[in-house]
């Protein structure tokens, strides 16, 4: 107990101190706002911090789609349920005056059976895409249906959670019925003018302290190299928290600085920009990935103000749609628990639905 107590407060000095330089790099980044940037084709802007002004939400309709999924492996099967549903927020004399869904108010969850033999890691990743593509295509559906000025997704725009499979695995065929899914998307919010964007609650992202790294390099060489080796273990909310103020942005960037070689984007000939905002006082940046346009910078000023004007407690940055989205499409340890008692009623106690061991033991 005694080793436990001293490596404890051990780390927390050591965690006490990374947060002193971070705090000191968020404000010697204020400090260089004043400074003209310039970093080739991967930033579009010359400062790294943009203020942002709220959306009049005048005639505004925005959409926000989320999904929620339960799963539950079995003997010889796994099963699964899903459930997306987009909500159309419409604004009018700026104020909340009509509230719409796709495909419902509240949709059944979708049962799915997975007979493919995976392991417990391709279980993992075959539900995330099947969760991925039902999300997805509701947000296509919806584009087409409600026509928003804006529709906003929990998560990125980006297929996340996954690794292309090779062309012999189970899992290629439902990869490939994603990235299909997604350009699909894509393409109908261009031809319907809508702005699609991913809002990213807990990004795990160290992009824009790359960018910071490599910024610093050319404008600060003598900048010490403490600082470069903390900025390269940082993950860019972390760095962000001591660095943006409440109804500020960063500048925008690219999604990955070579798309043609990045593992998912390179499935796409779209253009994917990403940027954070602190759109709540006492919470931390979300980052926000979209899909290009003829001017990213006037799109990240639209997506920021709205998001800014639509967010409606403290401390928790998530704009209402997406909230409302969310509280309509998760499910429960119940939901799963139902299907799986209704398929042993009709089907009876075969071998395939049995319980695995480590759900059985008699300890």
């Amino acid at each position: 107990m005694k080793e436990l107590i001293e490596l404890t407060e051990e780390f927390a000095k050591v965690i006490s101190n990374l947060e002193d330089q971070r705090k000191r790099t968020g404000e010697f980044l204020k400090d260089l706002n004043s400074s003209t940037l310039t970093l080739g084709d991967e930033i579009f802007e010359n400062k790294l911090i943009i203020p942002v002004k709220q959306s009049t939400l005048e005639n505004l309709a925005i959409a926000g789609v989320d999904g929620g999924l339960v799963k539950h492996s079995l003997h010889g099967i796994d099963i699964m349920l899903i459930r997306s549903i987009a909500a159309l927020f419409i604004y009018k004399n700026s104020k909340l005056s009509d509230v719409q869904y796709h495909p419902d108010s509240i949709p059944s969850p979708i049962p799915k059976i997975v007979f493919d033999p995976f392991s417990d890691l391709e279980f993992e990743m075959n539900s995330n895409m099947e969760r991925q593509i039902a999300e997805v295509n509701t947000a296509a559906e919806a584009i087409e249906k409600f026509k928003p000025e804006i529709l906003l997704m929990h998560g990125s725009i980006v297929p996340h959670y996954t690794e292309k499979p090779s062309s012999s695995s189970l899992l290629f065929v439902t990869y490939q019925k994603m990235i299909e899914t997604y350009k699909k998307l894509f393409f109908i919010a261009q031809k319907n003018n809508t702005i699609l964007a991913g809002v990213i609650e807990d990004s795990r992202g160290v992009r824009f302290c790359e960018l910071i790294n490599k910024i610093l390099a050319e404008t600060k060489p003598e900048l010490t190299l403490e600082t470069k080796i903390l900025l390269s273990k940082t993950k860019d909310t972390n760095l962000l928290a001591y660095t943006l103020n409440t109804g500020e942005r960063t500048l925008i960037f690219k999604y990955s600085p070579d798309p043609s070689n990045h593992p998912i984007l390179k499935e796409f000939t779209a253009q994917i920009f990403s940027f954070y905002l602190k759109s709540a006082e006492f919470d931390r940046s979300i980052r926000i990935d979209f899909l290009g346009s003829n001017n990213p910078i006037e799109t990240a000023n639209k997506i920021s103000s709205v998001i800014l004007s639509t967010t409606g407690h403290s401390s928790y940055g998530i704009p209402a749609v997406l909230i409302e989205a969310d509280q309509r499409a998760k499910l429960s340890e119940n939901d799963i628990e139902t299907f799986y008692l209704d398929l042993i009623n009709k089907a009876g106690n075969l071998s395939a639905l049995f319980l695995q061991r480590r759900e059985q033991r008699p300890f």
